[in-house]
């Protein structure tokens, strides 16, 4: 499918609500493409017609000057499966954290951490900017002296990706909590890869059933939900503590910065990748 860069986010997910068991993510330099793989017993003129009507409503909503268009062919499991695999590779982090997928190899170099991962059917791969943006600020929060043994909070886990990292810089309790149980086994899996899985408390629910508050919460998310879940999150995070937000278009960033305000939160950082932005709270200290 062929898209302005904008819409990016939007279709990738909706596109694994439809059922897709990967998407790739391809940038030729002018458009993005996106290329998603179904289950050969999918329904093709289904997905065809949600598909259609998906981007008509996202052509509106990006106000794009063209609408995107879709193209289908059938194709082998086992070629896509390989074409997957070759869309990813090792992504490097800051200065010492490493993602590796679980069919690539890595030669670590001195003082770098190597995690695997297995992405199956959820979010979270480290080739994504949002992603690639909050690894970098949980790698740059656990480089503080001080916060080896921060509590930490990993909202929407999705792979686990975020999650792993947390529990692999640090010492501290992680809770990784996602709304979709399906997606769980996925982070469950890619914890036992990493001999991790005795550090990190998986739960299928949305950060309202969470009790307590949490030195680092991290949060890569659609605006809408952020938006939603300011409170909440804003409740979750310890005085002193981090809040690390991702998932946002660059056009996104000022209406969620001024609705966590509101909420009683400090910008104290803001990263931007391509199109996309990560940011970065403390709570506001009591008067």
């Amino acid at each position: 499918m062929r898209h302005s860069a904008e819409a990016t986010e939007a279709l990738t997910h909706f596109l694994f609500e439809c059922g897709a068991g990967a998407v790739i993510e391809e940038d030729d330099g002018n458009e993005k493409i996106v290329r998603a793989g179904f289950d050969p017993a999918s329904d093709p003129a289904d997905l065809q017609g949600r598909l259609e009507a998906f981007l008509l409503r996202l052509a509106m909503l990006f106000d794009l000057p063209f609408c995107p268009v879709a193209t289908w062919r059938q194709t082998p499991a086992g070629d896509w499966a390989e074409s997957w695999k070759k869309g990813l590779a090792p992504v490097e982090i800051g200065r010492r954290l490493v993602i590796r997928p679980s069919w690539c190899e890595y030669a670590a170099g001195s003082g770098q951490t190597v995690l695997t991962l297995d992405p199956g059917l959820a979010f979270g791969t480290g080739h994504h900017e949002t992603t690639f943006l909050c690894l970098e600020a949980i790698e740059a929060f656990f480089d503080k002296p001080g916060r080896a043994s921060a509590r930490v909070l990993d909202v929407g886990a999705g792979s686990g990706i975020l999650a792993l990292a947390a529990a692999a810089l640090g010492e501290g309790p992680v809770l990784a909590v996602d709304n979709d149980p399906e997606v769980l086994p996925v982070a469950a899996e890619n914890l036992r890869l990493n001999n991790l899985a005795h550090r990190v408390v998986l739960v299928a629910s949305g950060p309202e059933s969470v009790q307590g508050d949490f030195d680092l919460v991290l949060a890569n998310l659609h605006q809408t939900v952020l938006l939603h879940l300011a409170p909440v999150l804003a409740a979750r995070t310890a005085p002193g503590g981090r809040l690390v937000l991702s998932g946002l278009l660059l056009p996104q960033v000022e209406e969620v910065a001024r609705i966590y305000d509101q909420a009683g939160m400090v910008e104290v950082a803001r990263k931007i990748k391509g199109e996309w932005a990560a940011l970065t709270f403390t709570p506001a200290e009591a008067p």
